[in-house]
């Protein structure tokens, strides 16, 4: 009866294991997808913001003529967009030659907003407001 007490606990110690390999493995390759992901996320990012850094000649006129009036809008915000299309742009560029690299800090933006127009404005157009929908 020992031996065969012996080879189940064998067997049990084995099954167990195998289980904590798989699941050991398992959390190296969703490591791997998600650190591929923000890497990949990173590049086209910066693939983004040097396609469309241009267009920050058009949102900064139009924040600042809506946050601080027409005369500032006219003035300031040209300036501003020119300034701003620059650096986004080479943002746009860094973030896309280091993609690989996580700088600064696990794949996070290196500018605020990570794109020119905030990601949720075809979401807030595309559905009715609640009171309107009865």
């Amino acid at each position: 009866m020992s031996t065969r007490r012996a080879l189940v606990a064998a067997m049990a110690v084995a099954l167990l294991g195998a289980g904590a390999v798989a699941r050991a493995e398992a959390a190296r390759i969703e490591t791997a997808d998600t650190a591929s992901r923000n890497a990949s996320g990173k590049f086209g990012r910066g693939i983004v913001n040097v396609l469309t850094g241009w267009g920050e000649l058009i949102r900064c006129p139009l924040e600042i003529t809506q946050d601080r009036g027409r005369l500032l809008g006219f003035t300031w915000g040209p300036l501003k967009g020119i300034a701003m299309t620059v650096i986004r742009s080479v943002v746009g560029v860094l973030e896309t030659g280091l993609f690989f690299y996580p700088l600064p800090g696990n794949y996070d933006p290196m500018l605020q907003p990570e794109f020119i127009w905030p990601g949720d404005i075809f979401i807030k157009d595309a559905a009715p407001p609640a009171s309107a929908v009865r």
